[in-house]
């Protein structure tokens, strides 16, 4: 059953939604209501979980994402998994790895529903300005894209000894965010990219579908707002899956987004406060209309991983060093079918670290890929280490 409204129980200790100001391309009429509490009461959090017959059933493996601990000696890999296909009672996992991606111990948390409408999806690791790792994961209920109160998620995740720790479950905001933030140091911001799919046709009636589109949310000392609008044409929308990188310290960023045509850009030279018209994003060889992974490494240089190809084959890493124009060094990871939604961390040693799905329903593997800069800049796709996370 569909509920207009979800009424939260003031369970928190402190209130983490300020008032929300839009600061869009143009100045914007309409705030979003972050007064709920968080959707994580909904969650049962099960630390190493063993026997457990509800998370042993999977019949998919998807939507991977990594992130390592400040000092690089554990890595962290989440996705999402549960029954006959994406829908109620999906649940996130997170497996670790203490030995450079050597091997992988499963299912150190699992991060289930409660209720069996609801589902959990889309896992995002990012590791903040301060060294800790925070896993943010969507939530609805049943199959729907909106059904009243479902949004991103966080929660703070540690390794101590060999048993995951959490804390700080919270809601933040209507949406979904399925790629990395980013901390603007100059600003001491960190951006959060988060999209509302398009209501779907007809929207139902008992339902307030939020404002739909990709946003760009700002959190800093005075708490989290709704700081800029990304406007894609509704004709190229699909999920749009945003993801920022800073190109420059001076304010310039750059946005990929998704689209039913490929990937597509936007550029800023204010600190994502206003973005340019949107363009195909053509400048590192053909793209499909699924997630990607841009970011910046260590050196300043940009890496992208993404399908270099109109479909779902080819994954490939890119690195360009004029701040996303070119992109002239590449190195094939896995030129198979069926290999989607990566996501990369690089640690303090200079390795790169990234993840990816193949055959979601089929071999359902998570698959782990390990290598430098210098790896891609010279070529070198034997020096690349490769290991699936989720068994054998």
């Amino acid at each position: 059953m569909i509920r207009s409204k979800r009424q939260f129980p003031p369970v928190l200790a402190i209130p983490l939604f300020l008032a929300v100001v839009l600061a869009a391309c143009s100045p914007a009429k309409e705030t979003t209501d972050l007064s709920g509490s968080a959707d994580s009461l909904l969650a049962d959090f099960r630390v190493a979980p063993q026997g457990d017959t509800s998370i042993s059933n999977r019949k998919f493996e998807q939507v991977p994402s990594i992130a390592a601990s400040a000092d690089g000696k554990v890595i962290y890999v989440a996705w999402y998994s549960g029954g006959p296909a994406p829908g109620p009672g999906n649940f996130v996992t997170v497996s670790t790895s203490k030995d450079n991606g050597e091997s992988w111990v499963n299912d150190q948390l699992v991060v289930y529903p409660k209720s069996g409408s609801t589902r959990f999806f889309d896992p995002a690791l990012w590791r903040d300005d301060k060294g800790q790792v925070r896993l943010y994961y969507g939530s609805a209920n049943d199959s729907l894209l909106w059904d009243g109160f479902g949004g991103v998620n966080s929660v703070d995740i540690s390794l101590a000894g060999s048993a995951i720790k959490y804390a700080n479950p919270l809601r933040l905001v209507d949406g979904v965010m399925s790629n990395k933030p980013i901390y603007i140091a100059a600003k001491k911001l960190t951006l959060m990219p988060v999209y509302v799919d398009k209501a779907p046709k007809p929207d139902s009636a008992d339902v307030k579908y939020p404002q739909n589109g990709a946003f760009i949310y700002s959190n800093d000392q005075s708490g989290l707002k709704l700081y800029s609008k990304i406007v894609l044409p509704d004709s190229i929308r699909i999920h749009d899956e945003p993801q920022v990188v800073e190109v420059s310290s001076t304010g310039n960023l750059l946005t990929l987004l998704r689209t039913t045509k490929g990937i597509y850009s936007v550029s800023s030279s204010d600190y994502g406060k206003t973005w340019s018209e949107p363009q195909p994003f053509t400048a590192s060889g053909p793209t499909t209309s699924s997630r990607f992974y841009i970011g910046k490494l260590a050196s300043g240089n940009l890496l992208l991983v993404s399908n270099n190809s109109t479909t779902r084959n080819n994954m490939t890493a890119s690195i360009s060093k004029d701040g996303g124009k070119t992109w002239p060094y590449q190195l094939l990871l896995d030129a198979r079918e069926n290999v989607s939604y990566p996501d990369a961390d690089q640690t303090p040693d200079g390795n790169i670290h990234v993840v990816f799905d193949r055959d979601r329903t089929g071999a359902k593997d998570i698959l782990y890929f390990r290598f430098t800069e210098e790896d891609v800049l010279k070529g070198l796709e034997g020096n690349v280490f490769k290991r699936r996370v989720n068994g054998k």
